[in-house]
């Protein structure tokens, strides 16, 4: 077959397609997305397979990504309380780091696919952000889904997710800076950076996702500070630029009140009464599941049973769907064992991703960076779900992203 010779010609033609297409094939299917995923990481190691070029594996990043997938494999996965579905899920875990892995060393490795990726990226997001508008105001969307409720919105998603999809992407548009010219200049990034984020901010007020928009506005600053560290002599527009974004939020929740109360003053009141609501309740659940197999956790994929078995959410007419907590679920299904060797591994990713850019001191990108690192890995966003579902595809395209920058860093004087 073609793509399995030895011409590297024919990986470039491959990762150029794939750049172009990858945007379309990860956001608007989940069967297509983990498709694309599969596909890309298989392609990669035939890629490394006929270059013979395995560097790849010298990352410190992708040894913990295989400890722990070799922990879920051998020593989790025997002792689950659903053996056969902890395998199955333990056995594709590592096509996530794979993906990201293809994404950083190989597709992306030249600048022209990162600016294909970035156009096409720029046309779904621009699609999305106009058809949750549309369905904001007339009820419905263009395909013809209908609000899911009077303060929440599905966009052109089949599901009240176009907050959490647009987040996982929006940051990523911001690396246009990088790689066009038009936009390297600091006034250039500095308008670029603004008008995203407004228009992202904006789009996922109007969701009602208290938690995605609660991260993008933590975004937005990180990003005005990383703009107000690089250009110093820019530093009053930046000020004027921030103080902009921060009186059109106002205005619009003024004018939106039961968004405003949906989106903003709800998430305040969960907070002040944190351990009496729906997500003190369930991470108390999730600590309890966590305490009966505190070592080496009820398996992998196991935490709906885990936390069934205990009775307590449903003394609060709740159910065990996931933890609403990234680590505590990580701790439940995989044990204190499992819960370190995750850890290490996302600190590693950290790691790779940033120390290059702090040793060149390029504010910029080390916020930009760390803000797409920390949408991926925060712990009150997406659950378990960033391991083995759509939204993992989406997570995992900005490890890729961020680990790019890193290497761009790594091998020019600046990113």
């Amino acid at each position: 077959m073609l793509i399995f010779n030895k011409n590297t010609l024919t990986f470039d033609k491959l990762a150029r397609l794939v750049a172009w297409a990858l945007p379309f094939l990860l956001l608007f299917s989940r069967s297509l997305a983990d498709f694309s995923v599969l596909a890309v990481g298989l392609l990669f190691l035939s890629k490394s397979y006929f270059s013979k070029d395995w560097s790849w594996l010298a990352r410190r990043w992708v040894h913990f990504s295989i400890l722990f997938w070799l922990f879920l494999l051998l020593v989790n996965t025997p002792l689950s309380q659903d053996v056969f579905d902890s395998f199955l899920h333990s056995l594709v875990f590592i096509r996530w780091p794979l993906f990201a892995a293809a994404i950083s060393y190989w597709i992306l490795v030249r600048q022209s696919n990162q600016r294909h990726l970035l156009i096409s990226l720029s046309a779904v997001v621009v699609f999305i952000v106009m058809d949750t508008w549309l369905q904001y105001y007339l009820g419905q969307d263009v395909l013809g889904h209908l609000k899911h409720s009077a303060d929440r919105l599905t966009g052109p998603f089949t599901k009240p997710i176009p907050g959490i999809m647009l987040l996982r992407v929006l940051f990523i548009l911001l690396f246009a800076s990088l790689v066009f010219k038009s936009f390297q200049k600091p006034i250039q990034q500095l308008s670029m950076t603004v008008c995203i984020l407004m228009v992202g901010l904006l789009t996922i007020f109007i969701t009602g996702e208290r938690m995605a928009f609660l991260l993008c506005a933590t975004g937005t600053s990180l990003m005005m500070f990383g703009l107000w560290l690089q250009h110093k002599n820019l530093r009053a527009s930046i000020l004027a630029s921030f103080s902009l974004v921060l009186s059109l939020i106002v205005l619009v929740s003024l004018n939106m009140p039961e968004m405003a109360q949906r989106t903003i003053h709800s998430l305040i009141e969960k907070v002040q009464h944190f351990s009496s609501s729906d997500y003190g309740l369930v991470f108390n659940a999730a600590w309890a599941a966590w305490q009966q197999n505190f070592i080496i956790g009820s398996g992998f994929h196991t935490y709906k049973i885990a936390c069934d078995s205990l009775g307590v959410l449903a003394q609060s007419g709740m159910s065990c769907t996931h933890a609403h907590n990234l680590y505590l679920q990580i701790g439940a299904e995989t044990g204190l064992l499992g819960f370190v060797f995750f850890v290490a591994m996302v600190v590693s990713i950290y790691d790779a991703a940033l120390v290059p850019l702090l040793r060149i001191r390029a504010w910029y990108w080390t916020a930009l960076v760390f803000v797409l690192l920390s949408i991926s890995f925060w712990p009150l966003i997406g659950g378990i779900g960033i391991l083995n579902n759509w939204v993992a595809s989406l997570v995992w395209l900005g490890v890729g992203y961020a680990l790019t920058v890193a290497e761009m860093a790594s091998s020019q004087n600046r990113p």
